[in-house]
């Protein structure tokens, strides 16, 4: 889930506008971030038989990674702060439904959350499509509209909106060529 994560941090930016869109955007995407490094590292592996993101993607984990992230924006003021905890936490939220594993409750814990909905994600759908890519275009679709809305609320010139929201679509549409079921 690329896009949808990009697009929670563009929602937030829509009501927190003092907040940097760049932190958004990162913090959107750190525990992916993370995990790259942790695999790269060997400490949580990733491969066909074998996968672990307790360390990145556990709630534990996110929630701390979350309030770290937003303590480095303390001199903006209390909202910035709030925008930067939002966009790093929406992480484990837009992962919650569709992870490929149930997220652990912290490291090396027995208890995980999630909806478990890989088997049913995994199943292709229309036109051959896999259902996991439908519900994420639902998601991102309604993360941009949202944004669209507060924006043109707050009086900014729709180019500006329509940008980034056919940017997102564009690269949730790349994500379509690895979710077509053959």
């Amino acid at each position: 889930m690329y896009a949808p994560h990009f697009a929670a941090a563009l929602a937030i930016k829509s009501d927190a506008r003092r907040a940097p869109l760049w932190a958004l955007l990162f913090g959107c995407f750190l525990p992916d971030l993370l995990w790259i490094a942790f695999a790269r590292a060997g400490i949580e592996p990733a491969s066909p038989t074998r996968f672990y993101d307790d360390w990145s993607h556990s709630f534990l984990s996110i929630l701390l990674l979350s309030s770290l992230f937003s303590a480095l924006f303390w001199k903006y003021g209390r909202t910035v702060m709030a925008a930067t905890w939002l966009a790093a936490f929406s992480h484990f939220l837009l992962d919650f439904p569709v992870h490929p594993k149930l997220l652990a409750l912290y490291p090396r814990s027995r208890i995980h959350l999630g909806w478990d909905l890989l088997v049913w994600g995994s199943r292709a759908s229309w036109f051959g499509v896999i259902n996991d890519w439908w519900l994420q275009l639902v998601v991102l679709l309604m993360l941009l509209l949202y944004y669209s809305y507060r924006m043109l609320r707050n009086g900014s010139a729709v180019r500006l909106i329509l940008a980034p929201c056919v940017l997102l679509i564009g690269l949730h549409l790349l994500t379509l060529f690895a979710c077509i079921s053959y």
